[in-house]
């Protein structure tokens, strides 16, 4: 799963390289409709009408670094002025500038990062119009995708491109300054995407969002990836509404059951595969090749669907987990702590 060539789409520019902004001088451009909504298609058979409509829920991100700055996208997907983004393109930096469809600009601060997720939620010092989403159970190979977002330099902000979902349910093993870590149920399509296009939405053609652009191959044409939405979206209803979020920690490490099928790992289909386990779950008992199959009453059919449970619950909560070892169903409870 290992791959040196894929390359993350955040892309950083020395101070020095005068790379201009472009005409961003806060005057607000009228024909933009900048009004707080959500944006919901009218005429589903109009996708230019969609697209541009759909560009006012993204923003551009510059990221000032020590040494320079880092450019990547964002997008709305909640009323509140909250924008979700990738992690990398935030990460280290010391102020974030937000640039706006309508050619203003304005500030914003981190209220949630992940850099395992890969994911990060700001706040942005204006609302802006918002987008739906759709769940990757919706989402078929095959179907037009629309990326929006800032590739190369401040100067291509709102850029949008076009391509089809290639493939479902793909894992990466990826590098960062915390080490080695795995995106899961990443959405493989081929639509034209660049450094700088990190955190941008890719929509379906009603204009909803079915996840973030995150990474490409950097030795081939047309190979990119992008995270499910499902998790932003459970995260950024939860800040919506408490003000703040902290990611529970249940201290399990695991593949989809289908791909740990594929390397040999176990005959299960459904339900994912412990690799290892620390803490609480080490503690109550879950070791490597149990195979969990419910939380809560609730099935897992995959690695989306367990983090999607995770990330729904508090921390401090205890959560019943069913599993499967050696053909036997077993049960443990293990209680959710805060992500050292």
């Amino acid at each position: 799963m290992k791959n040196k060539s894929l390359i993350f789409l955040m892309i950083a520019f020395s101070l020095l390289t005068g790379c201009s902004s472009g005409k961003y001088d806060g005057y607000a451009d009228p024909n933009v409709d900048m009004s707080v909504r959500e944006i919901v298609p009218t005429n589903t058979g109009d996708i230019y009408k969609i697209l541009n409509e759909a560009k006012s829920a993204v923003v551009g991100i510059s990221v000032e670094l020590d040494n320079g700055y880092a450019v990547g996208s964002g997008v709305a997907i909640s009323a509140g002025g909250y924008i979700l983004t990738n992690f990398h393109v935030v990460e280290g930096g010391s102020s974030i500038t937000l640039y706006y469809a309508d050619k203003t600009t304005g500030s914003a601060s981190v209220l949630w990062a992940d850099s395992g997720m890969d994911m990060a939620v700001l706040k942005s010092s204006r609302e802006i119009p918002y987008l739906s989403t759709a769940i990757l159970d919706e989402v078929v190979v095959g179907e037009d995708v629309y990326a929006i977002g800032t590739p190369l330099t401040l100067e291509f902000k709102h850029t949008v491109t076009k391509g089809i979902v290639s493939a479902l349910d793909r894992t990466l093993e990826t590098q960062s300054a915390y080490g080695s870590s795995y995106l899961q149920s990443l959405v493989q399509h081929d639509a034209s995407i660049n450094p700088g296009n990190s955190g941008g939405p890719l929509i379906n053609s009603l204009g909803q969002v079915i996840g973030l652009n995150t990474l490409k191959a950097s030795e081939g044409e047309g190979i990119a990836f992008a995270i499910p939405i499902e998790i932003g979206k459970i995260v950024v209803e939860k800040i919506a509404k408490d003000n703040s979020y902290k990611t529970p920690y249940l201290g399990i490490f695991a593949f989809d059951s289908d791909l740990a099928r594929v390397y040999g790992e176990t005959l299960e289909e459904k339900g994912v595969y412990v690799v290892s386990t620390l803490g609480k779950a080490k503690e109550a008992g879950i070791i490597k090749g149990d195979i969990i199959t419910e939380v809560d009453g609730e099935k897992i059919k995959d690695m989306l669907d367990f983090r999607a449970c995770i990330f729904k619950k508090n921390i401090g909560e205890t959560i019943s987990v069913k599993f499967v070892r050696e053909s036997q169903e077993k049960t443990a409870n293990i209680l959710l702590t805060e992500r050292a």
